[in-house]
């Protein structure tokens, strides 16, 4: 094999690889915009619709919370809103975890078994739910936003930034927050 022959297979299997990674660098924008669009994972025998369950959560937020407003300050709100837009997961986490604090002060208040961060979310729901059968605090539409609010984080924790929007994660947010002012109204 000469020179030339080499030349020649070298230059030849390049060619292929070369095309994809020119291809990739010119059209990485439009990709990235592409992936933003995404609302809905499938994958096997699952499905994520992250922007359907918060809206659905929010339609039903309504009866379920009565006429508690958003309690967050305007500052609060700026805050959740540059998270959303820096990280539409991280704000929907952020949000959660506000509202399992206020479940840790409910339970405190309330003398309920789990008063503690370690018991997994669906057990601390649970231990609220017997509670409220004894002494009726709440309501059954917060526990089960409650419940909504734990399964719509479960499932932002397994997708990337990419696959939630950030309006979707200020309608979480937003929907924590008037867990969050029930929890402590109660």
């Amino acid at each position: 094999m000469g020179l030339l022959d080499f030349t020649a297979a070298t230059i030849n299997s390049l060619a292929w690889p070369t095309a994809v990674v020119v291809i990739v660098i010119l059209l990485r924008k439009e990709v990235a915009n592409l992936l933003a669009r995404i609302t809905k994972i499938k994958h096997k025998d699952s499905e994520i619709d992250l922007a359907g369950e918060v809206e659905a959560a929010a339609s039903s937020a309504d009866k379920a919370l009565g006429g508690v407003a958003e309690a967050n300050s305007d500052s609060e709100r700026e805050r959740i809103n540059r998270l959303a837009e820096d990280s539409p997961r991280g704000a929907i986490l952020d949000a959660w975890l506000s509202v399992e604090e206020a479940m840790t002060d409910y339970e405190k208040r309330h003398g309920i078994e789990h008063a503690n961060s370690h018991a997994p979310p669906h057990r601390r729901i649970q231990s609220i739910q017997w509670n409220n059968l004894d002494a009726p605090t709440l309501g059954q539409g917060v526990l089960q936003m409650l419940d909504k609010l734990r399964r719509i984080r479960n499932d932002a924790v397994h997708t990337t930034d990419s696959d939630i929007t950030p309006d979707t994660a200020r309608d979480y947010a937003a929907l924590a927050a008037r867990v969050k002012a029930k929890l402590e109204e109660a």
